[in-house]
């Protein structure tokens, strides 16, 4: 084929040939142009970009199914240079928020139910004062949510000392996981009262949850709450049909589903509490406490003068010192405040360590006694036990002595410390085991309340179950730690007022009961000795005027 004459003759003239290679040069310098603006470009104006929280990412106040409730990169958590730019801990925590709160009926209920309740919160954030920058640094360090910082709001509303039945502590952990994940317990001292080491042993246990119940940091949170085979089981079935795993795919028991909105609801109202108008205390973006050691027994009373504190604020502290002194051996830390640690450490040559003597009080086996039972009702350990009465087994014979190491004392005077109350309590034989008469409409929890002892050690010590059904006339043995006397005095008091108590049904809760009696849930909690996230059992009793 011949081409056409004319698109030739441009080519044969030189000119022509300049003016088309310009027009191609030019073509080329345009498409290289728009190709480079098609690329990302990475400048240092751009830098700060990778300085963003992580709130930034996680702002949306719903999730859908297609979304996933929480990242598990906690790899990319802010630097700590920026982290100390917020004023308070709690601005610390609420930027790094990466869990989606839903927006449902639940969470909102419990949002509502904080925001009603300010005082609550105030409250809060004076017991956490001391341990929530070390909570929340013991989180960024294992790249965990710091969310889970307000777990001990859920559990305890953050007192150390909180104890309802088995569960103790800022955490509440039941005994035999304390034991599982290395917290000491012992006449002396209970590592589930230690702030410190409360936190790492938990912090260990929620890692083991996260890895054991499908890395879902919620499904944690839930077996944390719940019991770990709470949670296996549901995975169990839903993997069996087919379902997803996330925890709100789930089908789980009640109690799982009242606790997460609790958390959840704190969650939004520690990131957005202008938008639901509620108020944190100052608690401060620094540590504010320290560690003094000290090398063996010492007197808390004397700890307390030489670091510059009253005793109660030494306590308050150190919750987990059970005695007037620390136990036996060494060496220990002591929590201070960080100002006075230096000061404390330069001095503490001048305590004076303590020699402890022990004095020893008998007890007569009887039918059904085991050295783990003696044991637990007179709060020391079997190993004590065993020692003291040189035991090589740990058979029990009906009617047998046994000596008991009793409350151990320092050489110092009570007195002095300024906590008699305690020491004369805790150095006292134990009294003989008292009967009650029940009385109708009583049960084994309210009587767990009535006389403040575990309502478990009631059960076992009636060999009873703690759900048992009671009869009027029937006799109920009290532990040796309750004072029957003022249970009786505190019963007949409530007459003289004429207290009005009410039955709680399924389906109640504080909210709805103070309601329905127009009186305010503080109160209710105040009369009945409750937490903000207590559980009310069907038949338990509750006090709703008279106080």
């Amino acid at each position: 084929m011949q081409w056409p004459a004319p698109q030739l003759t441009c080519i044969k003239n030189g000119s022509s040939l300049m003016v088309v290679f310009k027009k191609i040069l030019l073509m080329l310098m345009v498409l290289t142009l728009l190709s480079c603006a098609a690329r990302p470009v990475s400048t240092s104006s751009q830098q700060p970009q990778q300085d963003m929280t992580l709130s930034d990412t996680a702002t949306a106040d719903n999730t859908t199914p297609a979304e996933p409730a929480i990242s598990d990169d906690y790899s990319a958590a802010a630097p700590q240079y920026q982290l100390s730019q917020f004023d308070t801990v709690w601005q610390r925590i609420g930027h790094q928020v990466k869990i989606k709160v839903p927006d449902n009926a639940d969470i909102r209920a419990q949002r509502a139910f904080y925001k009603r309740h300010q005082k609550l919160l105030d409250e809060v954030s004076r017991r956490a004062e001391p341990f929530l920058y070390h909570i929340v640094l013991e989180l960024e360090k294992r790249k965990m949510p710091v969310e889970l910082a307000l777990l001990p709001i859920v559990e305890s509303s953050f007192n150390p000392l909180a104890q309802a039945g088995a569960p103790a502590g800022l955490w509440q952990m039941v005994p035999q996981t304390a034991r599982n994940f290395g917290l000491k317990r012992n006449e002396w001292y209970d590592g589930r009262k230690d702030p410190i080491a409360s936190t790492a042993a938990t912090l260990d246990y929620l890692q083991y949850l996260y890895q054991l119940l499908g890395q879902d940091w919620l499904n944690a949170v839930a077996g944390y709450n719940s019991g770990e085979g709470t949670i296996e089981r549901a995975i169990r079935r839903n993997q069996q049909a087919g379902k997803p795993i996330d925890f709100w795919s789930l089908n789980l028991p009640r109690k799982s589903t009242i606790y997460m909105p609790k958390w959840l609801a704190l969650i939004d109202l520690v990131q957005k509490p202008e938008q639901y108008d509620v108020r944190w205390g100052y608690i401060a973006n620094k540590p504010s406490i320290g560690f003094a050691s000290i090398k063996g027994p010492v007197d808390m009373a004397q700890a307390a003068s030489l670091a510059g504190l009253s005793l109660i604020e030494l306590r308050k502290l150190n919750p987990a010192f059970r005695k007037s002194t620390t136990a036996p051996g060494g060496p220990y830390s002591l929590v201070l405040p960080l100002d006075k640690v230096d000061s404390f450490n330069r001095q503490s040559e001048q305590l004076k360590l303590q020699k402890i003597s022990v004095t020893t009080d008998s007890y007569t086996v009887k039918s059904g006694d085991s050295l783990g039972s003696i044991a637990k009702r007179y709060q020391i350990t079997v190993a004590a036990l065993r020692k003291a009465n040189q035991l090589s087994s740990d058979q029990l014979k009906i009617g047998q002595k046994l000596a008991l190491p009793g409350a151990a004392f320092s050489s110092g005077s009570f007195a002095a410390s300024g906590n008699q109350h305690n020491e004369k309590a805790s150095s006292k034989k134990p009294s003989q085991q008292r009967s009650y008469q029940v009385k109708t409409g009583d049960n084994l929890w309210d009587l767990s309340r009535e006389f403040k002892v575990d309502l478990m050690e009631l059960a076992r010590l009636n060999k009873l179950t703690k759900s048992s059904a009671l009869k009027p006339g029937q006799k109920i043995l009290i532990p040796t730690t309750a004072k029957i006397s003022q249970a009786k005095n505190s019963k007949s008091k409530d007459k003289n007022e004429n207290t009005a108590r009410y039955t709680v049904k399924s389906g109640d809760s504080l909210d709805k009961i103070a309601r329905k009696h127009k009186v305010k849930v503080a109160d209710l909690m105040r009369w009945n000795a409750l937490q903000a996230h207590s559980t009310l059992q069907p038949g338990q009793k509750l006090k709703v005027s008279g106080v």
